[in-house]
């Protein structure tokens, strides 16, 4: 019965000392926890994001004001070249960092943090454990952030612990090397532990042995490894004192066996429970710290060891729980920060490459503008060179001014579009909506193409259903729409190729359909056909010269009409298919119009009108007009006076009425709509109700009008064919005889 009731009290001792030492390695993991958790909390620092390498060691300085238990912070590169140390003034000369290498390249490749064995400070050179979080440096890569923990921390950690009277507490490294110990520190820590401690705290996670301590005596040992560190938490209790204890139990029991075994049981009953269960509830507390859950409150037993325990526990679990939340909640605050800094940055990327696509588009249509500007520029100035300094046959002559005029019109028709897709980007467009002959309108486009499909060999057919009728809409415009899809089919279909335009009545919308043989459009770049400035080659090497602009204008101007456009291609070589649907609206307000023709055509008998005696009065600032229109109206027999300005023009007037006043709108000090006004403003004898016209390069619709309210009673647009001209100086000295 002694002997067992002795080995009963060994295990208790055993077990007691085995969770106390639990104890303390749960509070050691709780403790390096809440290291690494701040560690990841500076790594998320807007400076490392920046590569603020100053602005870092300033804030890791301020940080540690706060934590008393670092002993210092380093910023290592991966070979353990030290970018900076808390211990130094920043930008100091440091030497290599006393950590591994290897461990420095594991946790680098790993991503995960880890903690050192005791190792000498490389600037400190005192004992030192570290911890080494990985973190990543704008445009560096990962770099390595060491925490150094000294050994004096440690002590003052196992000192916490309240012990029995001539225990040690031990805390060795991966390697076995004492990082404190509260019996003789000073002579123990950097050195190793006994053989026995070692071998088992590397063999198993706990237990609890005899063994023979650092000063040679003996001890009950209980070691407890920690899985987050490789650290083991080691307690030894001197086994005098414990079979002291053992002893004197025994020998009291043996004593009064004989007389009183009932009693001695229970004594012993008695006795085991004391001790069994404050032990089973400690050890239910260190099982809610190790699960990071609230321990039970803190509870008296009669052993004093256990309830100081306790109220350790108690006291731990509260500060690590008010400090895991505050890191969860800086933490938090640091992701948000970390996520809002993300999306500012993928939002100044995004701008970035959006304006520097712009820029390209810009200079790509700077460079083709200038391309189509200078190339029809390139024969009406060498033609004009030609012309003037050579001396060339009837024939060649014709060939050059041919040319000439070619090269004007396409220049004419580049400027028109440029200001239409400015018109229409700003929103000033104006439709002159009216009934129009749609059938008409698609002929008249048709017949300006036929030339330059004819010149191609290409046939172009044109399939008008006989409901077609009239529609509502601006004529001019409609015509520009046809005119554009029809020229662009031209352009890009083959010699002998085929053209063809349809248009059907489709119950409230009419749909014009314009196809070709021709080169097709790669599936790629069929979304972005009404684009403008697009074209599927823009190269120096391609076939076709353009802006891009007529598709993009087709596309505006069809929904400026309340219709829509699309385009349909099998592929590249197969054609294409060009559909404008348009509404064709309720009630004819006016009755159909043909279309109108851009500037004003020459009528068939123009060369043949007489203007002889007819005076005309030419208001313009640019002398070259001047002398073009006084030659054009000269040779028919006008009587032709020139003004280079407005105040010039109204002496003129007084001096001898005209028949005809011509004036340009934008001209220095008046323009032509401050003219007209003052003429309108004179009596009919004094010339106030002389006819005039506005010949300006100002076109657009609302030009038209404000010339209108003026007092002009015409406005035709530069530049105007010499036919034309003559023919508006006619029909208005008709109009006013009449």
């Amino acid at each position: 019965m002694a002997v067992v009731f002795s080995r009963q009290q060994r295990d208790a001792f055993e077990q007691r000392y085995l969770e106390r030492v639990r104890a303390m390695r749960i509070a050691l993991d709780r403790e390096l926890e809440g290291h690494i958790s701040a560690l990841r909390v500076l790594s998320h620092s807007e400076y490392l994001a920046s590569a603020d390498l100053r602005g870092f060691y300033e804030q890791l300085h301020r940080v540690r004001t706060e934590q008393p238990a670092w002993s210092t912070v380093a910023l290592l590169e991966r070979n353990g070249t030290q970018l900076f140390n808390l211990h130094e003034p920043f930008g100091a000369p440091l030497p290599k960092s006393a950590v591994e290498v290897a461990l420095l390249a594991r946790v680098a490749a790993s991503g995960e943090p880890a903690v050192t064995p005791l190792v000498k400070g490389a600037v400190s050179q005192a004992y030192t454990t570290a911890i080494v979080l990985p973190v990543q440096l704008r445009g560096a890569g990962t770099r390595l952030l060491v925490l150094a923990l000294d050994s004096p921390v440690w002590l003052r950690f196992v000192s916490s612990v309240p012990v029995v009277p001539g225990a040690t507490m031990t805390l060795l490294d991966q390697n076995g090397l004492v990082i404190a110990r509260t019996l003789n520190p000073e002579r123990w820590v950097g050195g190793r532990v006994s053989a026995v401690l070692y071998a088992k705290s590397r063999e198993t996670p706990e237990a609890a042995y005899r063994n023979v301590g650092l000063e040679g005596q003996w001890f009950y040992t209980a070691h407890s490894r920690s899985t987050i560190s490789g650290w083991t938490m080691a307690t030894g209790v001197p086994v005098q004192d414990v079979e002291r204890q053992l002893r004197g139990s025994t020998v009291a029991m043996t004593a009064g066996a004989t007389l009183m075994a009932a009693l001695a049981v229970a004594l012993a009953l008695v006795f085991g429970r004391r001790i069994s269960q404050p032990v089973a509830a400690l050890a239910q507390s260190a099982a809610a710290l190790e699960r990071g859950e609230q321990p039970p409150p803190a509870f008296t037993t009669p052993i004093a060891e256990i309830s100081e325990v306790a109220r350790a526990f108690d006291a731990a679990a509260k500060r690590l729980r008010a400090r895991e939340i505050g890191l969860r909640e800086s933490e938090a605050e640091s992701r948000r920060l970390a996520a809002e800094r993300a999306r500012l940055l993928e939002n100044e990327r995004a701008a970035r490459e959006e304006a520097e696509h712009a820029n390209r588009i810009k200079d790509e249509f700077l460079a083709t503008l200038s391309h189509e500007l200078r190339t029809p520029l390139n024969a009406v100035f060498g033609w004009a060179r030609t012309l003037r300094n050579e001396h060339v046959d009837a024939a060649m002559m014709m060939k050059g001014l041919e040319s000439i005029e070619r090269n004007s019109m396409a220049q004419v028709r580049l400027v028109e579009d440029l200001l239409d897709i400015s018109r229409i980007v700003t929103g000033k467009v104006r439709l002159d909506v009216r009934a129009v002959d749609l059938a008409a309108v698609i002929e008249s486009a048709v017949d300006a193409i036929r030339p330059a499909a004819a010149g191609k060999h290409i046939d172009v057919q044109t399939m008008l259903g006989p409901s077609v009728g009239t529609i509502m809409g601006d004529a001019d415009r409609l015509q520009q729409i046809v005119w554009n899809l029809v020229s662009n089919a031209v352009k890009f279909t083959p010699r002998d190729g085929r053209v063809q335009i349809r248009a059907t009545r489709l119950d409230a919308h009419v749909e014009i359909v314009v196809s070709d043989t021709g080169q097709g459009i790669a599936p790629h770049m069929l979304p972005h056909v009404f684009e403008r400035f697009r074209q599927a080659d823009s190269s120096p090497t391609r076939a076709h010269g353009g802006l891009g602009l007529g598709l993009a204008l087709v596309k505006h101007l069809v929904e400026l009409h309340g219709g829509s456009a699309a385009v349909d291609s099998a592929g590249e070589g197969r054609g294409a298919t060009f559909t404008v649907r348009l509404p064709i609206g309720f009630g004819v307000a006016q009755p159909p119009v043909a279309p109108a023709h851009s500037g004003v055509s020459m009528p068939a008998a123009a060369a043949d009108v007489s203007l002889k005696g007819v005076r005309v009065l030419v208001v313009d600032d640019e002398h070259d007009t001047l002398d073009l229109f006084r030659y054009v109206l000269g040779r028919t027999g006008a009587e032709v006076e020139t003004a280079a300005s407005a105040a010039e023009a109204l002496a003129r007037l007084e001096q001898r009425r005209p028949d005809v006043i011509l004036c340009d709108i934008g001209m220095p000090d008046e323009d032509g709509y401050t003219l007209i006004r003052h003429v309108r403003r004179l009596s009919a004898l004094r010339g106030g109700d002389v006819p005039a016209v506005a010949v300006t390069a100002y076109g657009r619709v609302e030009d038209h009008v404000r010339s209108r309210e003026a007092g002009y009673d015409m406005h035709i647009t530069k530049p105007v064919e010499p036919g034309a001209l003559v023919a508006v100086v006619a029909n208005l000295v008709k109009r006013s005889s009449a």
